[in-house]
């Protein structure tokens, strides 16, 4: 008997809910049950949208027809791969409605009682849907360049206290989602702009380390400046690090702290969990997205190249797997965060 959660997928043909579809594949937790995608695919299956990639999955995937994102929904838990727009309304009625909804979506991150949720650094904030007003619930993952640069900060938060950061990203196509951008602007070069994605990276790792209250979150003080460039790279972000430290600890005690960070034991057993969160590479020229994006599955973010800063305290290279833990992979893990501490929705 399949005792299995139903879950269904927003915005199930994306690049990002392809790679949800593929991760619910077989998954102990969850049977993928519905899918969404846009208006022009209603009525179609998921096969006939996806392509080539359809035959990965099995034949109850691959038959599964996709429906209107406004229709009824069965599945008491919806993972959310929709474009920013279509998320900010729709994520609100299907949690008020009483679906949990876990977004990859930006609209809701910074909601006041919204939690922005890396399960290794900061589960307890989950404890924010207990003052949401929904019937349901809506949970958030970060940026998908966020999320590389907040594992390698938690520890440094955690141990020394951070007083500022200084972070240049290299951002891979796949990033950009389908069909991503014109390949001739990429060939030969580095665009040195992506719209939004600095702010992003200059709020979201406040809140994420941020200490929760009733009235929300209350964000860690630490100043982020972050440029942000697209380079030709399939997949795998990568970013320039520079931190300042209380204390100014040595090479060695930041290399420490790296190492030994696990993040808390809600996460130990999730499925999707990696075995390593953090992994410190001693190469000289490591991280690469093409030699390390896959650690962990993808979960695994790693951090290299650890050395003095000679205008801050510390600089290092910090890289993770843009689809899988900056997106997919993310989502999915704070939906068995919250399954796994009872937050499910009525459907």
């Amino acid at each position: 008997m399949d005792d299995r959660v139903d879950v269904g997928v927003l915005g199930a043909t994306g690049a990002v809910g392809q790679r949800l579809v593929q991760h619910l594949e077989d998954h102990p937790w969850f049977r993928l049950a519905e899918v969404c995608s846009s208006e022009a695919s209603m009525g179609k299956t998921l096969a006939e949208r996806t392509g080539a990639g359809a035959d990965q999955l099995s034949s109850a995937t691959q038959g599964l027809e996709l429906q209107a994102l406004d229709g009824p929904w069965t599945s008491s838990t919806l993972l959310s791969a929709l474009p920013s727009e279509a998320a900010q309304k729709s994520e609100v009625q299907l949690a008020e409605a009483g679906h949990l909804v876990v977004s990859n979506a930006s609209s809701h991150r910074m909601g006041e009682l919204v939690p922005l949720l890396i399960p290794e650094v900061n589960s307890h904030h989950l404890d924010l849907v207990g003052y949401q007003p929904w019937k349901g619930a809506l949970v958030t993952n970060p940026n998908c360049a966020a999320v590389g640069l907040v594992v390698a900060l938690a520890p440094l938060h955690e141990t020394f206290g951070i007083e500022s950061v200084v972070t240049t990203s290299f951002q891979s196509i796949s990033g950009a989602g389908l069909p991503g951008p014109p390949a001739a602007s990429l060939l030969d070069n580095v665009i040195p702009f992506i719209g939004g994605e600095e702010h992003k990276l200059t709020c979201e790792p406040q809140k994420i380390l941020g200490t929760v209250t009733p009235e929300g979150v209350e964000p860690a003080t630490f100043p982020v400046s972050a440029s942000c460039t697209r380079v030709p790279v399939l997949d795998g972000h990568l970013l320039a690090v520079s931190v300042a430290l209380t204390g100014k600890p040595s090479v060695e005690d930041v290399t420490a702290a790296f190492e030994a960070y696990r993040g808390p034991d809600a996460c130990r057993d999730l499925p999707s969990a990696p075995e390593h969160v953090l992994q410190v590479l001693a190469a000289d020229d490591r991280p690469q997205p093409r030699l390390d994006r896959d650690l962990g599955q993808g979960m695994t973010v790693s951090v290299g190249r650890i050395r003095p800063c000679e205008v801050l305290d510390s600089k290092f290279f910090v890289l993770s797997h843009n689809l899988v833990r900056g997106a997919a992979g993310a989502a999915l893990l704070n939906a068995e965060l919250c399954h796994a501490q009872g937050v499910l929705g009525s459907g």
